[in-house]
C-alpha cells in the first residue's frame, strides 16, 4: 500500500498526478489475474495516507483533489448561483439567543430548510457564522440525546456570539416533505437513501447524485450566512459529525471561505462513508477521506475522534498524515486533535472540546475552560419549516429534480461549444479535465511505461512478438503483439491498433497490417482491460463491480480500457527507433474500441509545437450519440455526458489529425467540425477526414502513411 510521486511531463500528457492510495501487487510478477479484478478498494478498505515531499507537490495534488470532488459532485464548472429568495420567520426569543425558521432556494424550486440561531443582541458584521450540518440520526436536525444534540450545539454557538445555521440533509424532515410529500416520524435513513442508490443509470452519466446536491446546498448555506447583516464574512466556520463530518470536510475542501472546521467522527482511512450521500462515482479514485480533509490546510481544523468507531486509529494514522501537510505550510499550530473513549456521535465532551477551539480562531471572548450551559429544546412544530404548506413552485418529486439538474448541465455544455477560440480553450480546460477525472487518467512518461517480451507469435504468416506493456504507477498489465518492419528506416513512426473484439479480430485486417509494416512502421496490437487475453475468468468478471460503492473507488471497465490505451500511446511515443522518441504515432480503434480511442484522444490535452505527432483513426461504430441507453450499454463512464460525450471528445482531439468514419447518421459530428473550422480560421493545417460509411483498409492506410493528410 505504498505510493510514488511521478514527475509531470507537460508536453506529453497534461494530466494531474494522482498517487495510488490502495495497495497493488507488482503486475510484472503476475502470471494470471491482475489486481484490477481482485484487489478492489471499497468504502471499508484500509488505505495508507500518502506523504508529500514538498509544498509544491502537495499544492498540485490539492488542486487535483478539489477538481475531483467538484467533478464527481456535478459541480465543475461551478453552477450559476441563482437568487436564494430566503425567508426567515417564526422567531422564538430566549434571554440570550433566538431561534428562527429558514428556507431558501439552492436552485429554483429546491428548498434548503433549517433553523437559524442568533445572539439576542447583534451588531453589523460582528459575529462569526457557523454552519452545522447534521449526521444521519433518525430524525436529523431534530435529534437530541446524550449521543448528540444538534440543538444544543447551535444554541451554545449563539450564546458564544455566533450566528449558527443547521439545515436538513436531502430527504430529511422538511426536505422529505418537499420531495416525498410527508414527514417521517421514526427514521429518515431509508427515506434519505432509497432515491439515490448507486446504480448503472443515466444520473451517473451526468454526475447527478445526492453528494452533489448536498454539497451544493452547503455552498448555498454559506452564501445564505454571508448575506446576513450581522455576519462577519471573514469568520465562517463549519462543524458536523458522521455524515455531517463528511459535509464539513468536503465543503472546506472546495470553498476557501470556510476558515475553521471540526469534522467529528468521520476522517478515517478505514471507512469512507456508508451512505449514498457520502459517495459519488469517480469521487475517490486513487484517494480517500484523509486526503480530502488535508485540503483544509493551512486553515484551522480540529479533528475529533473516538475509540468506538472507524476513527479509533486517528492518533496513529490520520492525524500524523494531515499534520505533515500542515507542516509543509509551517502551520501545524492550526491543527488540533481531541480523542475520546466513547462511541460514535457528537456528545457533550466532544462539543466542549470544539467550542474553545472555535472561539480561539474566530476571535471570540470565550475562555479555554468554557463548557456548554444547560439548554432547553424547542417543540418539533416550532422547528419544522413547512408543516403542511410547501411553496407552490417547489420541485415535488425526484424525477423533476433530476431533469432540472441535467438540463442545467446541458446549458453549461452549450456555453462552451467550440464556436470561438476562447470557448474551445475553455472546453479543453473544463470538459477535457472532466473526462480525465472520469477515467482516472494518470501521468505517463518513459519512466513508468515499459514492455516485456514473452515470446514469439505468428498471425497468418506474419511474424510478431507477444508480450506485455506495463503502464503507469498502477503498473497495469496490457497484452500486446509487436510487429516489427523488415526495413526500419522509418521506425520512428509506429501504429497502435485496438479492436473491440480483441487482437484476433485483426486477422481480417492483414492488408492494413502489411501496409503499415511496408511503410516502415512498428505496429503494436493491444488488448485493453477485459478484452481477449486481458479478460479474467467468468467468476471474477461477474464479481467485479459488486463491492460497496464500486464506482466511487474504481474505474469502470470502459474507463480502464481508456486508461490502457493511454498507457500504450505513451509507450509508443517514448520508444521509437534506437530508444528515442517516436516521430509520429498512429492510433486506430476498430469496432467498439473506436469510442474508447476517442475518449483517450480527448484527455491527452491540447497539442504543443514540440509534441510528438499523434494521428487518430476512429471507427465510430455507428454509435448513437443521442441515446443515453447506448452510453449505458457501450461506453459506461461516469460523467461522460456531462463532458459532452463522444461529440465533444472528438472535438477535443483537434487539432491533431483525425479520421472519423462509420458515423452513419447516428454520430453527431457538429462539434468536431466546429472545432476544426476554428483552427482553419487560425490558418492551421487541420488533418481531418470524416466519413459516414465504414471505410476500407486502403483508405485507412492512406491516412496513416502520408506525411500530410488531405483536409476534407
Amino acid at each position: 500500500m505504498r505510493t510514488t510521486t511521478l514527475c509531470t511531463l507537460a508536453f506529453l500528457f497534461i494530466l494531474t498526478v494522482a498517487p495510488t492510495c490502495f495497495s497493488q501487487s507488482n503486475a510484472k510478477d503476475q502470471t494470471a489475474v491482475e489486481p484490477r479484478w481482485t484487489e478492489l478498494p471499497h468504502t471499508d478498505s484500509e488505505f495508507v495516507p500518502h506523504r508529500y515531499d514538498s509544498l509544491d507537490v502537495w499544492q498540485k495534488r490539492r488542486e487535483h483533489l478539489r477538481r475531483q470532488i467538484l467533478w464527481a459532485a456535478g459541480l465543475w464548472p461551478i453552477p450559476e448561483k441563482t437568487p436564494l429568495r430566503a425567508r426567515i420567520f417564526g422567531r422564538i426569543e430566549h434571554d440570550d439567543y433566538t431561534v428562527e425558521k429558514v428556507y431558501f432556494e439552492s436552485i429554483p424550486g429546491l428548498f434548503v430548510t433549517g433553523n437559524l440561531y442568533r445572539p439576542r443582541e447583534t451588531s453589523p458584521r460582528s459575529h462569526p457564522g457557523v454552519l452545522n450540518p447534521h449526521g444521519h440520526a433518525k430524525t436529523g436536525r431534530l435529534h437530541n440525546d446524550e449521543i448528540a444534540s444538534y440543538q444544543a450545539r447551535c444554541i451554545t454557538f449563539a450564546r458564544m456570539g455566533c450566528v449558527a445555521f443547521m439545515w436538513d440533509m436531502i430527504e430529511y424532515n422538511d426536505s422529505a416533505m418537499q420531495l416525498q410529500g410527508q414527514y417521517q416520524e421514526k427514521n429518515y435513513w431509508n427515506v434519505h437513501n432509497e432515491p439515490w442508490k448507486h446504480e448503472r443509470n443515466r444520473r451517473t452519466l451526468w454526475n447527478v447524485n445526492a453528494l452533489g446536491i448536498q454539497l451544493w446546498n452547503s455552498i448555498r448555506a454559506l452564501d445564505f450566512l454571508s448575506t446576513l447583516p450581522e455576519v462577519d464574512r471573514q469568520r465562517l466556520a463549519c462543524t458536523g459529525e458522521s455524515g455531517g463530518g463528511t459535509q464539513t470536510f468536503m465543503l472546506a475542501a472546495i470553498d476557501d471561505r470556510v476558515k475553521v472546521t471540526a469534522p467529528v467522527c468521520m476522517v478515517s482511512s478505514y471507512m469512507q462513508g456508508g451512505c449514498n450521500c457520502e459517495n459519488a462515482p469517480a469521487l475517490r479514485i486513487d484517494t480517500h477521506n484523509t486526503e480530502f480533509a488535508a485540503v483544509m490546510a493551512p486553515r484551522s481544523m480540529m479533528l475529533v475522534s473516538v475509540t468506538g468507531d472507524w476513527t479509533s486509529h486517528t492518533p496513529e494514522v490520520e492525524l500524523p498524515a494531515i499534520k505533515s501537510i500542515y507542516e509543509l505550510y509551517g502551520s501545524e499550530g492550526k491543527l488540533a486533535h481531541a480523542h475520546f473513549d466513547t462511541g460514535h456521535g457528537y456528545n457533550l465532551d466532544m462539543r466542549n472540546a470544539v467550542y474553545p477551539w472555535f472561539a480561539r480562531w474566530l476571535s471570540l471572548p470565550v475562555s479555554e475552560n468554557f463548557s456548554e450551559p444547560s439548554y432547553s429544546v424547542e417543540d418539533v412544530d416550532d422547528l419544522l419549516v413547512f408543516n403542511e404548506s410547501v411553496p407552490d413552485h417547489a420541485i415535488r418529486d425526484h424525477g423533476t429534480l433530476i431533469e432540472r439538474l441535467i438540463d442545467s448541465a446541458k446549458r453549461r455544455l452549450d456555453r462552451y461549444k467550440p464556436v470561438t477560440a476562447e470557448q474551445l480553450t475553455e472546453d479543453h480546460r473544463i470538459f477535457g479535465e472532466g473526462l480525465r477525472l472520469s477515467v482516472g487518467a494518470s501521468v505517463f512518461d518513459k519512466n513508468n511505461v515499459s514492455y516485456e517480451r514473452e515470446g514469439d507469435y505468428e498471425l497468418n504468416g506474419v511474424q510478431a512478438e507477444h508480450g506485455v506493456i506495463f503502464g503507469g504507477q498502477r503498473n497495469v498489465r496490457i497484452p500486446v503483439w509487436v510487429f516489427r518492419p523488415e526495413h526500419q528506416s522509418r521506425s520512428s513512426v509506429c501504429a497502435l491498433l485496438v479492436h473491440g473484439e480483441g487482437r484476433a479480430a485483426l486477422a481480417e485486417k492483414l492488408d492494413l497490417l502489411s501496409g503499415l509494416l511496408s511503410d516502415g512502421q512498428t505496429v503494436y496490437v493491444i488488448e485493453p482491460f477485459g478484452i481477449g487475453d486481458a479478460r479474467a475468468d467468468d467468476d471474477l468478471v461477474e464479481q467485479r463491480g459488486t463491492t460497496r460503492y464500486f464506482t466511487t473507488f474504481n474505474r469502470t471497465n470502459d474507463a480502464e480500457r481508456v486508461y490502457d490505451i493511454l498507457a500504450a500511446i505513451a509507450y509508443c511515443q517514448w520508444h521509437g527507433k534506437d530508444g528515442k522518441k517516436s516521430k509520429r504515432v498512429n492510433i486506430a480503434g476498430f469496432g467498439k474500441a473506436g469510442p474508447w480511442v476517442a475518449i483517450a484522444g480527448s484527455v491527452i490535452g491540447p497539442t504543443k509545437e514540440k509534441d510528438i505527432k499523434l494521428r487518430f483513426v476512429i471507427d465510430a461504430n455507428c454509435f448513437d450519440t443521442s441515446s443515453e441507453e447506448e452510453y449505458l450499454k457501450s461506453l459506461f463512464i461516469p460523467g461522460v455526458l456531462r463532458a459532452g460525450g463522444l461529440p465533444n471528445a472528438t472535438a477535443l482531439i483537434t487539432p491533431r489529425a483525425l479520421f472519423l468514419h462509420n458515423t452513419s447518421d447516428r454520430f453527431d459530428t457538429s462539434m468536431v467540425k466546429a472545432a476544426c473550422a476554428l483552427k482553419q480560421a487560425e490558418g492551421k493545417l487541420i488533418e481531418i477526414k470524416i466519413d459516414s460509411t465504414a471505410c476500407g483498409d486502403a483508405n485507412l492506410l492512406a491516412f496513416m502513411t502520408r506525411e500530410n493528410v488531405i483536409l476534407q
